[in-house]
This record gives C-alpha cells, structure tokens and sequence, in this order.
C-alpha cells in the first residue's frame, strides 16, 4: 500500500511516460517530461528550504507550471500551499503569517523561482540522470509517514483572517481510490479541470490524472466567462469527465450552451461547492442523456466530498435536489445544539464527518481547531476525530437520502467558495466610514449583500467596490450595499439578521 500521494505519479511515469498528462493554453507535457522538470526542481527546492514538511507557497496561474512547482514541493519532502495569484495583498499577507512566512514558487519569464531563485534550471539531464535524482529525493521521502501534511488550502475565517485547512497524504489517498472505483476512472479518460488550485476540487482532478494516467486540461479562469466557449472546449477535445460547481453549469443552462455542440464523449458530469437548482439538473439529464451525473457534498476539511448521489430515472420526479448519501470512506453523524448524536429520520440536526479524510487541523489556530474537530461522541471510548461542518441536515425517511436545510451561522457558500461574512464585515469595518455591518448572502439572485451604518449619518459609503479590492478576493466582495439608520437588534444584543432582511427591498420586488 502506497505511503505518500506522490507515488501515483511515480508508479504513472514509470507505466505511461510518452502519454500526455496536462494540457493548456500554452502546450502539453508527458508524464514522463512532466516528471523530469519536478525532478530538478524539487532537487533545487531541497537543497534551499531542507526537506522538513514545511509549507511552500505556490502562486502560479493554473498552468503546467503550476503543477510542476506542487509536484517538485512534495518530492523535496514538503508541503504545497496554493495561493490565488490575485489574492488582496493585505489578505495574502495574513495567510503568509498564519503559515510563519514560508518560501514562495512564482513563474518569471517562463520559468519557476523561488524567493526570486530559478529552481529547476539544471533541468538538462546532463548534469545528472533522472534516476540519480528520484532515488535521492525519494531516499529522503522515507521518514514521511501518510499521516505528514500534503496540502493547506485557505478558506475564509470568521475574524477576518482565513483558515489553513490542513490535509494528510492517507487523506488523499484514500479519497482518490474512492472516486477511481465509484466512477470506474482509468487512463482513457480525458478531463476538464474547472475549479482553481486554491479551491480543493482541483485535488480530484490533479490526482485523478496522477493515479490512473488520465490526461488533465487545464482551463483558464478567463474561459468560463463564455460559456459556449467552455462547451466548445469541451466538445472540440473529446472531454469525458468534469467536476464543475453548479453555478457554472446553470450558465450553461441559462444560454442553452449545450445545444450547438456534439458533446458524445462526455460521460461522466460530477459537481459540487453549493446547492444545485433542479431546473438545471433536468436541463443536463435533457440535453446529456448519455452521461452519468452525480452530485457531491463536502467541507474542504473532509478532504473535497463526504456525501454523494449519482441520479437515475428519477429526476423528473424529484421536488428538492439529494446531498445523498455517505461517501462509503466516511461516516456521517449527526449533532443536536448540545453535541448529542441524532438518529431519527426527518430531525434536522448538525451534519459532522468521520473518516480518514478529515483534515488534520487549521494550520497555526489550535483553538479554532479545537472548535470543531471534536471527539466522536458515538465512540468515547477511543480516539476518533469528527469535523462538525456546521451545515443542517437531515436523513429522509422518505427515501434514506440525506438533505440539506441550511447553516447553524451566517456562512454561505458564493461561486463555490465557502465564505464567512464575519471576514467581509472585518473588511467594511476596517474602512474606517463604517460603525457596524452585517453580511447576508441573496440565494434566490445569487449575490451578497452588504449593510452597513454610515460613520457619518445620512452618507453613504463610495466606491465600496474598489476600497473592497484591496482587502479581498473578487468573489468576497459584496454586489450590493445598503445603508442603514440603525441595525435591528435581538432580545441578546446580536443584529437581528432575519429582521433586516425582511426590511430589505430586493431586486424586482
């Protein structure tokens, strides 16, 4: 049994090296070339930041490059952490202290550096052989166990600073063997990768291709702005399986995208990151017949997906759209307020994960940890760690199925990101112009929605938008802000989120 998720690749390159494993917009690579530069790039890594399970940033584009830098770290026997390469630079700041300012991979003029250091230069085979440099690197793989850290991936934090999900290698590993053999993925598959490397469904694609051989596609940000583009892509390289959010599939629902084109090959549709509307369920099984389609649920602490339900006949049926039901890797349990464990069919309560895939902690925040990576109340008797994702549901007692009502907090997911609004209140207060905020997300338009009270009475906060920028990532920043006199409040002093959106005059109302 393989150790460490880097061996998928190893034992790929050794059984597939003239095939193409990644392609973007600037070309394609082999498993076996791709292996080659992450070679002498991980030497280099190695030999500058040590071989000690320390994070090292990557903020690259999604590109080859990118999935060099994220193959070079875990060979130098270090973790990979990456960045948005557009992130706020006070944001990126605070996640570079929660990490304790670690070494940084960019790309300059077509090659990798680190802290400004071409890494990987000596790549010329010359100096010495591919097989010199494997066995050494891997020689110093040998203390890393499959509990070590492969991955911290940030996602947004109550106080204003995001939280460093960290993620074992057993993790990894045992969520890919589960998503090979419930999706019967092998080498003649060709993927389309939607999501970006900083959002945790790019893991089931980028090891996807690394343990079965599977080419991967890297698709630009830039290109799912036109949805017929998207689908052209699609169609044009005979793409078989994709792992979208749903937003993205709508778009392609709300312009009729999937009409114009022959999408045969396409035979495997998964998606997750945040609810998916019937009407565009429907819309694929419609013009998709041919393909499979599943839905899949999971906090990035569980290691990409918990729950999942892969639809039949029964769609035309269907009055609300199935989580489903558990991953067979992981246990769901559920929660009351008080920590009890709830079995009743139709109560609603906590949703909570068990499993090997539940993510080691928050990098650096032991106390926020503690919060919600607790001890399995089901099982006191021995150590066994459940996330608590604070999302409500309940088991069916109509079909066994597991559904989703709601968050016990304000969290909210947007474009497939998992955003607290306790973060973009941290912003606006940060402003200077405002005394008080309050975040709610507007589902039925999709959009997030900002109140606020003036500093100064009666003057509404200008150029929100662009002050906004500086401190957060463009899918945090509100579309819509409303000045308030005053904020309603509870009988417990708390602003009374229900109230204010009651008094909230909504778009086309």
């Amino acid at each position: 049994m393989q150790k460490l998720a880097i061996e998928y690749l190893r034992t790929t390159v050794a059984r597939l090296p003239d095939k193409t494993a990644l392609v973007d917009d600037s070309g394609e690579i082999t498993f076996g070339a791709l292996w080659h530069r992450a070679l002498h790039a991980a030497r280099d890594i190695a030999d500058r930041v040590g071989r000690n399970g320390l994070p090292v940033a990557v903020e690259i584009e999604k590109s080859i490059d990118a999935i060099v830098a994220i193959v070079a770290i875990q060979l130098s026997g270090n973790l990979y952490v990456p960045f948005d390469p557009n992130s706020p630079p006070e944001r990126r700041e605070r996640m570079l202290q929660t990490l304790g300012s670690p070494a940084t991979i960019r790309v300059n003029i077509g090659a990798l550096e680190l802290d400004g250091q071409i890494i990987g230069g000596r790549a010329t085979g010359a100096d010495t052989s591919n097989a010199e440099i494997e066995a050494a690197l891997f020689d110093g793989l040998v203390a890393r166990k499959n509990i070590d850290p492969l991955y911290v991936i940030f996602t947004s934090g109550t106080t204003g600073t995001p939280k460093g999900v960290t993620i074992s290698n057993a993790a990894v590993i045992d969520y890919i063997d589960w998503v090979r053999h419930t999706y019967a993925v092998d080498e003649s598959e060709i993927i389309a990768n939607q999501a970006p490397l900083y959002f945790d469904n790019s893991v089931l694609d980028i090891y996807l291709c690394f343990a079965c051989g599977a080419t991967l596609h890297l698709l630009a940000a830039s290109r799912f702005m036109f949805p017929d583009d998207v689908v052209s892509y699609l169609a044009a390289n005979k793409i078989s399986l994709i792992f979208f959010v749903p937003s993205l599939l709508s778009n392609f629902a709300a312009v009729n995208a999937l009409q114009e084109h022959d999408l045969g090959a396409l035979r495997k549709v998964l998606f997750a990151g945040e609810p998916m509307p019937l009407s565009t369920l429907r819309y694929l099984r419609e013009r998709l017949p041919q393909a499979l389609l599943s839905n899949l649920y999971g906090p990035t602490e569980i290691t990409v997906d918990a729950i999942y339900w892969t639809f039949g006949t029964e769609i035309e049926t269907l009055t609300e759209v199935p989580l489903g039901k558990a991953c067979e890797n992981k246990t769901i349990i559920f929660l009351d307020e008080h920590g009890a464990p709830v079995t009743e069919p139709d109560a609603v309560a906590e949703i909570c994960v068990a499993g090997v895939g539940v993510a080691l902690g928050y990098w650096n925040n032991p106390e926020r940890t503690a919060e919600v990576f607790i001890q399995n109340p089901e099982h006191s008797r021995y150590a066994e760690r459940i996330y608590r994702t604070g999302d409500l549901g309940y088991v069916s007692s109509r079909d066994g199925l597991i559904y989703m009502t709601g968050r016990k907090d304000g969290q909210f997911k947007h474009r497939g990101y998992r955003i607290e609004p306790g973060e973009i209140e941290s912003a606006l207060s940060a402003l200077g112009e405002v005394t008080q905020s309050c975040v709610i997300y507007d589902a039925d338009h999709r959009e997030i929605v900002a109140f606020y009270t003036p500093a100064e009475p009666g003057k509404e906060l200008r150029g929100a938008h662009k002050l906004l920028a500086g401190r957060l990532p463009a899918y945090m920043i509100p579309r819509r802000f409303v000045a308030v006199a005053r904020m309603p409040v509870t009988p417990n002093g708390k602003v009374d989120r229900k109230a204010l959106w009651a008094g909230y005059k909504k778009p086309g109302g």
